[in-house]
């Protein structure tokens, strides 16, 4: 006879047709639930045959986690980063806790202000998505002593977590990918010195080149953003000459690409092959799908709450970068020379 799986908040939640948090909070005795409700969810609880181990923990309240991300990467829609919280957040309320989103303006990010609390709520801990400026984050570890999670973004600080998506690793993979077709005249469209991220998968395209013995396609770079005034707007120039096949560093570049090409009169995978980077929802004109890489964003979300409960119960260090890797995503903008 098989084990009887076990009875967890969503199912008592599912079952009365209520939120997580509700069920948490006639759990643990909590004010903001009514008395009918509450006897409701004990009763079911009890003929469920839920095990309340919250008990046999310490009692605290629900957590508040407080999540930041800059408001550059979220003007843009689709947005990545904005998944990313969307999948923290649930997992949050899996959990019985609550996030709170602030989306950090270009002048807080900057400090040309002094700097304001994050939250007048008391916060457990704080999520930091994507890179974010050193005069911020070292605002923070000056006004919280709370656990600190950076996701999709590393640093040198000891005290803090660091969740990354493999930029190096999948980048090489994507730029193998072209080599083993037998393309060897690459372009990567990106800027190196953008981002962390653009560094790493530029730094994962040049490893890639190095192993096949090509070195003259590191130096064939077409930047595609500029911050030095905050500015996130991706948009560039073709090159005069084009290349075999174009590297990009993400889908939204990817996609402008291939308008631009299109613009011009130029087929993907007939005249020149693109790939990409995140599997990010890019629109592309007719039934082109473009061969990229998907970051496993369900994994990132449930290791940052997890480290991140870890963290606020356990009081345990940092322990440092973990790397989250995806895999290749097949599509039909590479022209497939050897099968």
């Amino acid at each position: 006879m098989g084990q009887k799986k076990k009875v967890k908040l969503e199912d008592i939640a599912e079952k009365l047709d209520v939120s997580i948090v509700t069920v948490s909070n006639a759990l643990k005795g909590k004010k903001g639930v009514s008395s009918e409700m509450r006897e409701r969810i004990l009763a079911t609880a009890e003929k469920m045959g839920y095990q309340n181990t919250l008990r046999e923990k310490k009692d605290h309240d629900s957590y508040i986690i407080g999540v930041a991300v800059a408001e550059k990467y979220v003007k843009e829609f689709p947005s990545f980063y904005m998944d990313i919280y969307q999948r923290i957040a649930g997992e949050a309320v899996k959990k019985g806790h609550l996030t709170v989103l602030e989306v950090v303006t270009a002048e807080k990010e900057s400090m040309e202000r002094p700097f304001e609390p994050f939250l007048e709520k008391k916060t457990a801990g704080l999520i930091l998505i994507g890179e974010l400026k050193k005069e911020y984050i070292r605002a923070l570890r000056r006004n919280y002593d709370i656990p600190i999670i950076c996701v999709d973004y590393y640093d040198v600080y000891e005290d803090i977590d660091y969740i990354v998506t493999d930029g190096f690793g999948g980048m090489s993979r994507m730029t193998e990918f072209l080599l083993e077709q037998g393309y060897r005249d690459l372009m990567f469209v990106g800027t190196p010195t953008a981002t962390k991220n653009i560094t790493d998968r530029y730094l994962g395209y040049c490893k890639a080149l190095e192993k096949a013995g090509i070195e003259d396609a590191q130096e064939r770079v077409l930047p595609d953003r500029d911050f030095v005034n905050g500015d996130y707007r991706i948009d560039f120039e073709l090159p005069e000459r084009l290349p075999e096949a174009f590297v990009c560093n993400c889908d939204k570049t990817a996609g402008i690409l291939i308008e631009k090409l299109s613009g011009c009169g130029i087929c993907v995978p007939e005249d020149v092959s693109v790939v990409g980077f995140d599997d990010y929802n890019a629109q592309f004109p007719g039934d082109l799908k473009l061969t990229t890489y998907e970051n496993d964003e369900k994994a990132i979300a449930q290791i940052s709450m997890n480290m991140m409960l870890r963290r606020i119960e356990g009081g345990r260090h940092a322990a440092g970068v973990r790397i989250v890797e995806g895999s290749v995503v097949p599509g039909n903008t590479v022209k497939m020379r050897r099968t």
